[in-house]
Order: structure tokens, then C-alpha cells, then sequence
């Protein structure tokens, strides 16, 4: 949605102002605001100011709202069509009527209109139209009027009465000073509360549109076609005035003593108590539909409301105004002249004249000026135009050619009253004035290049500025004919691509666009810094495109505009954004240049017209306005989200990355600088009417806000208190949870430290006790061992007896055998006695029962641990693990069993068969672990 402006312009043919002003044929800047920018319907019925920069707008689709920076539309719940509002400024609400509803509407907390309904008509009852409002300061009852009743609401019970019916339909209904008017039929009443005070009767056949008081406290009646109405004290009429052109009056209001009137057929007029058209905006001028409503905001700007779309004059606006061409055919200005009765315009298509005695504005082109025209000058009863095809003077309307080729400017030679040189296409060429005519003398030689910007020193040296960004200082002869003496002068610089020289006084200053001030030193004959003027234009000395001087009034021209810098004795006042609304219709940049037309009357060239300052009514603007701040958001990656202000205060959640405020009541440039002061920040700039605060941190912070010119001029500061939340773990309940927590943490270490004391101190009894109950079962298990001991020793003593004895039975017994018994009989039968008897006591098992019971008991029961896990095991078997156990040879093993040693082999051999040993197992080891252990034997 593109904001369309459309420049058009207003005629004041002011009585007051001297003949021939350059006043008389300017205009007053006119926006243009389509549907589709506004977001609503085309027709508006009602318009009425609001609080700082707002104005409301009635549209067939809701309320309309105009902050001065940005346009929103509201709906009411049941999409009413609105045909009226007002704005209340003592309650600050905006009261509105619509088909069949009325109610009103107040910002929140959030910076949008929220709605409440205070009536509305019966489904079944006819339908109600509520055209008009009215409230009076100082009163609480409020009026809404429809053909069919007048509703009273009272805003301190919050009831709506309607007034006696009569039977009379309701025409229209009026505020004028203290007091509500209403019409019905040929009466006219006063409102005092709810009863109806009769005025006069005596309006038969007149329909008021608008009422007001004159200078002299009367009553005046506006109809729509029939004139206007004046009432004496008693209410009958003492006057009709007719209006001046055949109009159909459709809304009024007022501006000072000015009648502000919108009509259905013939555009838009500003009347004055005579009824004198003062201006007019009709089809020709833009304005080509019904002005349905008409208003002024607290500006002082004019807006009407359309049958398709919005304007607004920019009455304002004291300082700029505009004289464009209604036909839009007179090309790119580059230059004008005010002369007499005449204002002289040249541009790209020729020379224009414009006759400012015309009722309408009229540019005429000059006859044989077609082409390029770079400059005018007034010289004499004569204008001089400086052309691409040559200089030539107008005078009495015939254009007479002075000199061939293209010119560029004409200077005055300081030294020569009456001669003039000009700066052409190529070279330079000496005029003088002979019988008030300026004539060609003669061509200057010595110099053939591009002249372009020219100026004489205080010396009589001549100033070329070049388009390399450098300077040529010419000296002439003394008929100036030729060039004597030429030297060419260069300034530091980095990228600089322009050079400007201009003429302050008697000083002559050079600049360019890096901020470089300089000024030429005879001494050194070179150009060096000046403090002096470098400090004067300090503030607008960047982004230069041109500057310019006229006694005390410093021009800078730059991409956005003009900016202009005046110094009056030591004080320095500078105004930028100048021009700024007319930047799309600049001429080419390189061309731009501000025009004197009259002491205090400047121009700036634009497509098919003028930009008008009045730097006299700049000078008496009154200071810029304090912004405010209309919305505050939360700028979000899918949506934003609106933050509550209240009183100044705005509440910021915690983890807010980026806060947009929206603000209104800004200048018209809308820039603006703030700064958050706790922080210590610099001022910041900002446009676009908003300012976006980022990295925000916990805390109350103050935030100043200031409208800028951008050249130091500021308005007054606004202060907001930013309240950012801290996050949760940084809010008080976090922090006495933190208290808890670290109370509950030290209470539990305490616990942990006293459990852990309390099982070290445990830890130690028990080891204490483990102590000594090893100490103990050391002392139980030495005093077993050396029982075991010494019943090992004795089981082995035993042992070994049973081997000793056995291996000396086998002894007696192989002694016994080698005693020959051939000799005698009786010596046989003892001898096989004998052997008989060692054989018995050998295989005796009456020891081995006593011996198997003792090592059984010594081991632990190593014989019933054996037997339970090998229970086939014989006692054969049982005896030799006995003796594998106690760790005899296999000869005293034999010795003890009676047998070989190759049979104890053998038995050994079968043993680890029953066992199921693998080979890797040695029969001794496994014996060993089969019996319990000797822990086990001192258990139990």
C-alpha cells in the first residue's frame, strides 16, 4: 500500500498582500489518500481531531484512524456502518454513530480503540441512522442525532433517554460555542437538557447544514443550496446572503474566521464572513468526487472527506507551498525571475511566463525560447536568459538574442559598473549595458574550457570551480580581452567528487562535499582550512550536493532535501527537511539550486513547477512537538505482540530480544533520537515514526525520546520508565526459593555429614570389633593351629609308628622266613607260627578304624567330605587319599597297606579314575580342597 501524493494547488487572492508578491499565485501542498492506504471505504462521512496528531474518520466500514504517522481501521462487533463521530476531549473518547447503533470508543492499555455499545435499536423497529454528535465542554450529556430521535446519553449514570417525540423529523444537529442546536421542520431549538428551547420558526423551506456565530455574537444558517441565514437576538431573520457561485453545500467547519466549505458538485472552498470565495479545489485541481465531510486537525490542517478517498491540505504548512503547471507540460525548472507583474520561470523545454495579475495560473511559453535554460537574471527593465543556444535578454514580451553559443551564467565585473561575464559552453565573453540594453563586447581569450561556476574575488580575479575538484584562479587584462595570468589550486581529499566556491561577502570560500572549508592565503598564494567559516557550517557541512549564500542565509542542497543555516549576530539557527515532500519531483541533482525571488521568497526547481519557502514564516514556526508514544510491541519472528503502557510506564517481559515503539505527534520529517540514560547511551537516530530498543537487560531503566531536525534543533524530551522483568530464575520468589534451597542443601549436607559421621564412627567400632575379633580368631586360630599341630604331629608320630612298626614286622617276618626249617619239623611250625602271627598284625584294621577316626576328626572330616562327594570311594580307597593326604611316599604308603609299591601305583591310577581327575589336576592338590579349609576348621 503505496501512499499517493498528488501535489495540487490552492489560489489566495489576498487583499492584504502587496501587488505583484510572489504570494499571489503560490499553493498549499495537497496529499491524497486512497482507500486501499487508509484500509476502509472510499466514502467518509464524518471527521473530527483527536487527542495530539489523531483524526477519526467515519467510513460505511467502521472507524478510521490517523495518528499522523500510520492509518488503522476498527470494526464494531456487528460491523456497523458509521455515518458520525466525535471526539470528546475531556474524557478523551471518541463517540460514534452508526445504522441502527451508537457507542464510543478509548484507547487501552495497549495503545488500540476498544468499543463499547451504548444503544441499540430494536430488530423490529425502524431503522436509525445517527448522522450527527454533540457535546459541550463542561457538560456529561452527550447527543446523538437520527431523522427519527434524539438520544441523550448521560455519562455520569450511563443512561440513554430519548428526547419527546413530536413527530417532527430531526434535521441535522449543531455545536455552536456553548450550546447544541437542533432543527426540525421550520424550528430551530437550543438544547438545555433534555428539553428543546425554540429559536425560530421562521426556517421554512431552508435545511441548515452548518451554524456558527459571527463576529458580533449572532447566529448565522448555512443551507445546502439557499444561501445562508442571519439571526437577530430574538430569533428572526435579519439577513439572507446568497453565495457567490452555484454550489451545493454538503459539510462545513471552520478555520479562525475562515468558513471551510465542501460541496457535492463543485469541489471544495475557503469563504471568508462576506461570503467571498477566498480559494478553491475543484476537478481541474484534483478534487473530482463529493466532499462528503470536512475537519481540521490540531495542526491546523485541512481534511476532507471524500466520496472516494481522503485529502488533506496541508494548511499548516506556513513556510512551504508550491506553483506547479495544471497542464504539467512545462518540463524540469531550473531557474526563475520575479520581475513586476511578471515571474519569469526557465526550464528544460524553453522559457515560461507567468502573469501573477490572471485569476489562473497560466505558463506561457516565451516565443522563440525553446531549449535549455540554465539561468535568469534581472538586469535593468531587461531579463536576462542565459540559453543553450546563446544569452538573450526579454523585455515588453519580445525575445532578442545578445550573443550566439551556448551560456551558462552571467557575473557583474566588480571592478566595471555596467560590464558582465559570462561563463559559456566553451570560454568566457565580456558584456556591458549601453541605453539600458545589455550588448556582446568581445570573447576572452586565453581560456577555452567548460565555465559553469563562476565568481569574482574581492581583487577582481575571476573563480572557476571545475568538475575535476579543482580551482582556476583568472587574471585579465585591463580591457578584458584577454587572460594574463592563470594558476590552478587543489585541496586535500580522499573521495570527494564535487567542488563549491561560494561568494559571503567580500570572502570568497571553497568547500567541498568531505566537510573541507577553505579560503585563499596571498601570503602562500595557496587555498588553506578557515576555522572561522569551517566552525559556522559545521552542522550542515556533509552530503553536500551544492551550497549556496545570500547575505546571511546559508543553502546546502542535499539528496533529501534543502537545509538552511542563518546567522544573526552570534546565534546560528538551522532547518533541514526543507522541500523534503517535493524530493520525487527534484530536478536532476547536478542542476539543483536554490532561487531568490524576493527578500525573504525562495524557490527550488521542480518537475513542472516551484517549490515556494517562505523563510520569514519558518522563522516564526513554533518549536517542535514532544513525540508520544502511541504502541509499544514486542517484535517477534512470526508475529509481534503488544505490551501494556500506562502512565508513561512500560512493562517489559524478561528474555525480550527486540521492543518496537510506535510514536505520533512527530515532525513532519519523523525523525526522531533517543536514548536510554542509565546506560549512558549516545543519542540514537531513528525514522520511519518508531524506535526499536534491542539487547534489553533486567531492570528500570529511563528512556528519553526527542523530536530532530538532524541539524541540532530538538523538541523537548520525553521521558518513559522502562520496567524489563528479570527472568524467572532472577525474580524474588526465584531468589527465596534460592534461600530455601541452599538452606534445605546445607541442612541436607549437614544430615549427609552427620550420617557419614556416624557410619565412619560405626565403620571404626565395627573394625574396632573386626579387629579384635581377627586378633581374637588369630589368637583362636594360632592356639587351633598348634593344637592342629601337634595333633598332625601326633597323627604322623602315629603314622610313622605304624610304618616303623610295619616295615620292622616285614623285617622279622623276612628274617623269620630265611631260618631254615628243612632240619626240623617243630622249627617249621613255629616259624609258619611266627609268620602267621606278623602276617595277622600287619593286616590288623583294628589301627586303621582308630587311626581313620582320629584323622577324620583332625581334618576336619576330610573322610564324610570325601565320601559325600565320592560316595563309591572303598575304605581302600579311603585310606590311601589318607595317606596321599598326610603326604607319604608311595613306599610308605606300601609299607602301611602291606603291599607293593607297584600296587600303590596302581591303586593311585585307579583312585583318579573314581575321582574322575583330569590330568592336569594333581591327586594331592585335589585332596587338599576336597577337606574344609583350616578357617572353616576353626568355625566349627
Amino acid at each position: 500500500m503505496i501512499r499517493i501524493y498528488l501535489l495540487f494547488f490552492l489560489f489566495f487572492w489576498c487583499a492584504n498582500l502587496y501587488p505583484n508578491s510572489i504570494d499571489e499565485i503560490i499553493s498549499k501542498p495537497v496529499r491524497f489518500y486512497a482507500p486501499s492506504e487508509y484500509k476502509s471505504d472510499a466514502q467518509v462521512w464524518s471527521i473530527s481531531k483527536g487527542e495530539y496528531d489523531d483524526v477519526y474518520f467515519a467510513t460505511n466500514e467502521g472507524i478510521v484512524l490517523y495518528d499522523g504517522v500510520r492509518w488503522e481501521k476498527y470494526v464494531t462487533p456487528n460491523e456497523c456502518i458509521m455515518r458520525s463521530v466525535f471526539y470528546d476531549e475531556e474524557n478523551k473518547v471518541a463517540y460514534s454513530g452508526g445504522v441502527n447503533e451508537f457507542g464510543y470508543w478509548k484507547y487501552d492499555e495497549y495503545g488500540n480503540l476498544q468499543y463499547t455499545l451504548l444503544y441499540e435499536n430494536s430488530p423490529s423497529a425502524p431503522t436509525q441512522e445517527f448522522w450527527k454528535i454533540a457535546k459541550v465542554s463542561g457538560s456529561h450529556l452527550v447527543y446523538f442525532e437520527s431523522p427519527l430521535s434524539l438520544l441523550v446519553y448521560d455519562t455520569q449514570t450511563g443512561k440513554t433517554t430519548p428526547l419527546e417525540d413530536d413527530g417532527m423529523r430531526f434535521h441535522f444537529l449543531f455545536i455552536v460555542g456553548n450550546d447544541v442546536y437542533v432543527q426540525q421542520s421550520n424550528y430551530l431549538y437550543r438544547l438545555d437538557g433534555y428539553e428543546k428551547r425554540v429559536v425560530t420558526d421562521q426556517l421554512e423551506n431552508f435545511y441548515s447544514v452548518y451554524m456558527t456565530l459571527t463576529g458580533n455574537g449572532k447566529l448565522r444558517l448555512f443551507s445546502s443550496e439557499k444561501g445562508s441565514l442571519l439571526l437577530d437576538e430574538k430569533g428572526n431573520v435579519e439577513k439572507r446572503i446568497s453565495y457567490e457561485t452555484d454550489m451545493r453545500i454538503t459539510s462545513m467547519s471552520r478555520l479562525g474566521e475562515d468558513y471551510l466549505v465542501g460541496t457535492g458538485n463543485t469541489g471544495f472552498y475557503r469563504i471568508d464572513e462576506k461570503g467571498t470565495v477566498l480559494s478553491r479545489i475543484g476537478e481541474q485541481m484534483g478534487l473530482k468526487n463529493t466532499v462528503l465531510s470536512v475537519g481540521v486537525n490540531n495542526r491546523g490542517d485541512i481534511w476532507l472527506g471524500l466520496n472516494g478517498g481522503i485529502m488533506m491540505i496541508e494548511e499548516s504548512v506556513k513556510e512551504e507551498s508550491l506553483l506547479l503547471d495544471p497542464q504539467e507540460n512545462i518540463g524540469y525548472v531550473y531557474c526563475a525571475v520575479n520581475q513586476k507583474e511578471q515571474l519569469y520561470v526557465g526550464t528544460n523545454k524553453g522559457l515560461f511566463r507567468v502573469n501573477k495579475a490572471d485569476k489562473q495560473v497560466n505558463f506561457a511559453l516565451v516565443p522563440e525560447s525553446k531549449g535549455q535554460v540554465w539561468n535568469l537574471y534581472n538586469i535593468g527593465d531587461e531579463v536576462i536568459v542565459a540559453h543553450n543556444k546563446g544569452l538573450f535578454s526579454v523585455f515588453n514580451g519580445m525575445f532578442r538574442e545578445i550573443k550566439h553559443s551556448g551560456v551558462y551564467a552571467l557575473v557583474p565585473v566588480p571592478s566595471r559598473p555596467g560590464y558582465y561575464i559570462s561563463g559559456n559552453y566553451v570560454g568566457l565573453s565580456l558584456y556591458e549595458i549601453k541605453d539600458g540594453k545589455l550588448v556582446f563586447r568581445n570573447n576572452i581569450s586565453g581560456y577555452g574550457d567548460l565555465v559553469q561556476n563562476c565568481v569574482f574575488d574581492k581583487d577582481g580575479n575571476l573563480w572557476i570551480a571545475h568538475s575535476r575538484r579543482d580551482y582556476m584562479r583568472l587574471r585579465f587584462n585591463d580591457d578584458y580581452t584577454s587572460i594574463v595570468e592563470s594558476e590552478i589550486y587543489t585541496v586535500p581529499t580522499t573521495v570527494s567528487k564535487r567542488a563549491f566556491q561560494v561568494k559571503v561577502g567580500n570572502d570568497l570560500i571553497f568547500m567541498n562535499n568531505e566537510g573541507g572549508v577553505y579560503k585563499y592565503n596571498e601570503l602562500n598564494n595557496t587555498l588553506q582550512p578557515d576555522e572561522y567559516y569551517a566552525t559556522l557550517l559545521e552542522t550542515i557541512n556533509r552530503n553536500i550536493l551544492k551550497i549556496q549564500a545570500f547575505d546571511d542565509r546559508f543553502w546546502q542542497i542535499n539528496e533529501d532535501g534543502v537545509c538552511l543555516l542563518q546567522k544573526n549576530y552570534n546565534k546560528v539557527r538551522v532547518n533541514a527537511g526543507l522541500f523534503a515532500r517535493m524530493k520525487d519531483k527534484f530536478i536532476p541533482k547536478g542542476f539543483r539550486k536554490v532561487i531568490q525571488l524576493q527578500d525573504s521568497i525562495y524557490a527550488i526547481g521542480l518537475e513542472n513547477g516551484l517549490g515556494i519557502m517562505n523563510v520569514a514564516a519558518l522563522n516564526g514556526q513554533p518549536s517542535m512537538k514532544q513525540p508520544h508514544i502511541r504502541k509499544a510491541e514486542i517484535v517477534g519472528e512470526s508475529e509481534n505482540v503488544l505490551l501494556s503502557l500506562k502512565e508513561g510506564n512500560l512493562f517489559i517481559p524478561a528474555h525480550i530480544n527486540m521492543v518496537r515503539l510506535w510514536l505520533t505527534s512527530l515532525n513532519r520529517s519523523q525523525q526522531v533520537e533517543y536514548r536510554i540514560v542509565e546506560r549512558g547511551d549516545k543519542w540514537e537516530t531513528s525514522s520511519g515514526g518508531y524506535v526499536q530498543l534491542s539487547y534489553l537487560h533486567s531492570g528500570d531503566f529511563t528512556l528519553e525520546i526527542r523530536s530532530s531536525n538532524g541539524y541540532g534543533i530538538y523538541s523537548d524530551t520525553n521521558q518513559i520508565m522502562l520496567h524489563i522483568a528479570s527472568p524467572w530464575y532472577a525474580t524474588v520468589y526465584a531468589y527465596l526459593f534460592y534461600g530455601l534451597l541452599v538452606v534445605g542443601t546445607i541442612f541436607l549436607i549437614y544430615r549427609v555429614i552427620l550420617v557419614q559421621t556416624r557410619k565412619k564412627e560405626e565403620k571404626i567400632r565395627l573394625n574396632e570389633e573386626r579387629k579384635r575379633k581377627e586378633e581374637m580368631e588369630r589368637y583362636q586360630l594360632s592356639c587351633l593351629q598348634e593344637e592342629l599341630g601337634n595333633k598332625n604331629s601326633k597323627l604322623m608320630s602315629i603314622t610313622m609308628l605304624g610304618v616303623q612298626n610295619n616295615t620292622f614286622l616285614k623285617k622279622i617276618k623276612d628274617a623269620v622266613l630265611e631260618i631254615d626249617t628243612n632240619q626240623s619239623p617243630a622249627t617249621r611250625q613255629q616259624v609258619q607260627r611266627l609268620v602267621k602271627d606278623i602276617e595277622r598284625q600287619l593286616n590288623d584294621q583294628s589301627g586303621w578304624d582308630n587311626f581313620a577316626e582320629h584323622f577324620n576328626n583332625t581334618c576336619n572330616g576330610f573322610f564324610d567330605r570325601l565320601i559325600e562327594k565320592h560316595p563309591k570311594l572303598t575304605n581302600s580307597d579311603l585310606r590311601l587319599c589318607a595317606y596321599i593326604r598326610l603326604n607319604l611316599s608311595t613306599k610308605e604308603i606300601a609299607s602301611l597297606m602291606n603291599v607293593s609299591s607297584s600296587s600303590v601305583e596302581m591303586a593311585k591310577y585307579r583312585l583318579r579314575k573314581k575321582l574322575e581327575l583330569d590330568e592336569s589336576v594333581a591327586l594331592p592338590y585335589y585332596l587338599t580342597e576336597v577337606i574344609a579349609t583350616l578357617k572353616s576348621f576353626v568355625n566349627n
